[in-house]
């Protein structure tokens, strides 16, 4: 595939990512884990993608989300929101990861319409450059911007394809034991394989996460073939149960690539999810511009429910993107656009952005949404049209 190359900076900063890597392999003896790979390219203070000041969102940078496609999706999301604050009696709204600030800029003047009870919109981004990029376009009073989680509160948290790029473990079946997959130095940096031996740290752990989730698949009927590759998220359970620990009173609203268990760990899903972009073009190489290319796996959605619970919350929703804008407030959305404006080269932009939100091909079936509450009693159409929580 050929894929754009970058310019001389881009070059030099990517240079001094791998070396940064190369420093921890030959620190840990000659292999890092696929999750120690991905914290240090992505998150790794002044040299990960997501701390970094590259443009990453929208046509000039490398993938495009949801918010960015169309302010129907926040808007959307807004009304559910609103419905949600409602229901805990007023609180504030926590936006993980902003982005550009489109979702936020959206989400606020949609909640303003709606006299909702919001009393601050809560934005937690690590990056500086893109906090400053969002300071220049959400610029109501309501903002304010963390540095960590706040105290528990009554409170909406929202995580639009958050959880997708949190470090993974990577694994392949090796005459039905499950193997790690790493990160080592030959030519460049390449894929190695080990058993989980205890030679290496993180071994225990990846060895009782694999029998757990071997166990919990065959129980569902699910046997891995010989050459599966696949991946998790080691630090799902603890994230979540952070997330869950500011919510005092309300619930936490997740969008993200993913699957319920069984359809992730499918069989004829021989090489995993891992997905990679650069510049709008996607490919499965994570070696390919270390720093330079955003790197995600899919969500265990199953996963996500039984960390949200074991942290004292309830699953009240899970759906597709499709069926959640539908019914949450699609038609709605459309109406008020066009009533704002009458030109059409909007309307047919606004008509693209859809499309791509809702086909199945697109984002409609492959994105999901989960809702996670604590202390409220809610309906939500956008839940109600097609209920999935039977799937997990």
């Amino acid at each position: 595939m050929n894929r754009p190359m970058p310019d001389a900076a881009a070059v030099a900063h990517s240079r001094r990512v791998q070396d940064a890597v190369v420093a921890a392999i030959e620190s840990a003896g000659g292999w890092i884990s696929f999750a120690a790979y991905m914290q240090l390219v992505l998150h790794a203070p002044g040299l990960g993608y997501y701390s970094a000041g590259s443009v990453k969102f929208g046509a000039d940078g490398d993938f495009v989300t949801a918010p960015e496609l169309s302010p129907i999706f926040a808007g959307v999301c807004a009304r559910q929101i609103d419905l949600l604050l409602r229901a805990q009696g007023g609180g504030a709204l926590l936006e993980l990861g902003p982005g550009t600030g489109a979702f936020a800029m959206t989400a606020i003047d949609r909640l303003r319409q709606c006299a909702s009870p919001l009393h601050a919109y809560e934005l937690l981004e690590i990056s500086a450059d893109l906090r400053e990029r969002q300071r220049q376009r959400v610029s109501d009073p309501i903002a304010r911007w963390l540095d960590a989680l706040p105290a528990p509160a009554p409170r909406i948290v929202f995580a639009n394809e958050i959880i997708d790029a949190l470090p993974s473990e990577r694994f392949v079946i090796r005459e039905g034991d499950w193997w790690r997959l790493g990160v080592g130095r030959g030519e460049g940096l390449e894929w190695r394989v080990r058993p989980a031996d205890g030679e290496v740290d993180g071994d225990a752990a990846f060895a009782q996460r694999a029998a757990a989730l071997a166990a919990d698949l065959q129980r569902r009927g699910v046997q891995l073939p010989e050459g599966y590759c696949g991946e998790w998220h080691p630090q799902l359970r603890e994230w979540v149960a952070a997330l869950a620990a500011v919510v005092e009173r309300g619930a936490i609203l997740f969008a993200d690539y993913g699957l319920p268990r069984a359809q992730l760990y499918h069989p004829d899903r021989l090489q995993g999810s891992l997905r990679c972009h650069y510049r709008h073009h996607a490919h499965g190489d994570p070696f390919s511009h270390p720093g330079l290319t955003d790197i995600t796996t899919w969500v265990d959605f199953t996963a996500v429910a039984e960390a949200g619970e074991a942290a004292g919350m309830q699953v009240a929703g899970f759906t597709t993107q499709t069926a959640f804008l539908l019914g949450g407030g699609l038609e709605a959305e459309l109406q008020l656009a066009a009533a704002q404006s009458s030109d059409p080269v909007q309307a047919a932009r606004r008509a693209a952005g859809v499309r791509q939100l809702m086909l199945p091909g697109e984002m409609g079936e492959s994105v999901k949404l989960m809702l996670l509450t604590r202390g409220i009693e809610t309906e939500s159409a956008a839940f109600g049209l097609r209920d999935l929580r039977d799937s997990l």
